[in-house]
Order: structure tokens, then C-alpha cells, then sequence
């Protein structure tokens, strides 16, 4: 099933689908930044897309353009890397969810693509929610997927910045992207929270040292892992969607 597009539609037609009860909307937010030398710089905004637009047909919701630009941080300076300032994305994403709350939508999903917006996405949505009425849930899909443990279970790695599990999506929806000849090990770098550094020594992160190496996984685990992280934000975002009920306001 095809996700219901908002730029793709007239007016007249969006009027119509907010009658026949549509309520929700969905929000790819991104980057662009390096990901490895083996990844596009537009890997994060790629991911948010795509499971988005997954997540978003399983809703009936209505999927919002991405916004391909966020808060690159530590590997800003390497060629091709946009930097926006925090403040920046969030008065974008919250002027676009007053927009979508004054349409007259009631709820809305963020799926984030990328940890350096994270802070700016929250505010957001806290003011959507204090401030119009929109209960607006922000989903990291990378962590939900290696705290549902699907990341350990389908692709055996934990998952990393241009690791395994983005490596593994990319190559699910837009494999030519993915250049393998182009890996390197030397482009490794274990996070450590002690240590803050600008721009990072290496592009490809790791939170253990255990990770190792980037897998690229074959087609059938990389569809897997693509379809049960959408699974897993549709049936948290369900269920914050019946929770809100208890708010007396939907």
C-alpha cells in the first residue's frame, strides 16, 4: 500500500481526507552529513523517508515532505556536510505542525533520522501539544530498534552511525547507493561519552567496541530489518494514539 503524499494532493483533496476521518500525519526529518565512505550523505533523511512512508500507508496517515536538513554536529566540515542551528529546525518543524494543527489534524508522528536533531524535535513537539492541541510523538528509529533488540536479532550487530543498520536500509530501498569498494575499517571510531571532539577522527561510529567491521547484509535480512522497525514505530505510535484518549481532549 502507497502512503497518502501531502504535496501530491490538491486542497480540495486534503479538506476531504480530514472529513473522512484522517487525523494523523507523518514527518521525515533528516540530514546531511557524511555516513563512512560508503553511504550518501543523505543517508539519514533516505531512512526517515522510507520508513516513513511505510509507517504511514500501515496508518492511513498523511506523509509530510521530508525536511532533509538538520543539526550536523561533529562530522560538519567534511565536504558536503549542511549544518542548520538547533533553533533553526525547531521553529521549522514546529511552524510546520501549527500549520498541520490548524488544518485540523489531531495527532502527528516524527521520524527521525538523525541523533543531533533529537533536542530540537522535542521542543517541537511539546509545543505542538502544549500550545495547539497536536500530540505529536518524536520516534529515533535507531534506538527503538536496538531496544526492541530487532537490530541484534535480524543483522547480529548492535548498530552504529554508517554501521551496520543503516548500511542495511539503504542497501533495502536504494542498494547502487551502498558502495562497497569504497569501505574502510580505518573510518571506525568507538564513541566514548568521555570524549567530545570537532570534527569526529572517523566517520563511521561505533558505540562498543565489539561492533567491529560494517556487515552488508544480504537483501532478504535487509528487507526484514527494514519491514520490523516500521512495524515497531507503527505499534508504538498506535498505542500512543489510545493513550492520549485518557487527556480528554480526543
Amino acid at each position: 500500500m502507497k502512503p497518502i503524499k501531502l504535496d501530491e494532493l490538491t486542497y480540495v483533496e486534503i479538506s476531504k481526507l480530514i472529513q473522512a476521518g484522517v487525523d494523523t500525519v507523518v514527518l521525515p526529518v533528516g540530514t546531511v552529513e557524511p555516513h563512512g565512505p560508503h553511504l550518501p550523505l543523505g543517508t539519514d533523511t533516505l531512512i526517515a523517508e522510507t520508513l516513513a512512508e511505510r509507517v504511514a500507508a500501515k496508518l492511513n496517515a498523511l506523509l509530510l515532505p521530508a525536511v532533509p536538513y538538520g543539526v550536523t554536529g561533529s562530522l560538519h566540515g567534511y565536504p558536503g556536510s549542511v549544518r542548520v542551528e538547533p533553533e533553526a529546525l525547531e521553529k521549522l518543524v514546529y511552524s510546520v505542525l501549527e500549520s498541520i494543527a490548524f488544518s485540523g489534524f489531531k495527532y502527528a508522528l516524527i521520524v527521525n533520522g538523525h541523533g543531533g536533531n533529537t533536542p530540537s524535535l522535542e521542543v517541537a513537539a511539546r509545543r505542538a501539544w502544549y500550545e495547539r492541541g497536536l500530540a505529536t510523538m518524536v520516534v529515533d528509529w535507531w534506538v527503538l530498534a536496538r531496544e526492541r533488540g530487532v537490530t541484534q536479532r535480524i543483522l547480529g550487530k548492535e548498530g552504529g552511525h554508517a554501521a551496520t543498520d543503516e548500511t542495511a536500509i539503504v542497501l533495502a530501498v536504494k542498494p547502487h547507493l551502498a558502495k562497497r569498494e569504497l569501505y574502510s575499517g580505518s573510518e571506525i571510531y568507538v564513541h566514548s561519552a568521555g570524549v567530545r571532539a570537532y570534527p569526529l577522527p572517523g566517520t563511521v561510529i561505533n558505540y562498543t567496541p565489539q561492533e567491529g567491521d560494517v556487515n552488508f547484509p544480504p537483501s532478504d535480512k535487509c528487507e526484514e530489518f527494514l519491514k520490523e522497525v516500521a512495524e515497531a514505530i507503527t505499534d508504538l505510535f498506535v498505542k500512543f494514539k489510545h493513550a492520549t484518549a485518557r487527556t480528554g481532549k480526543f
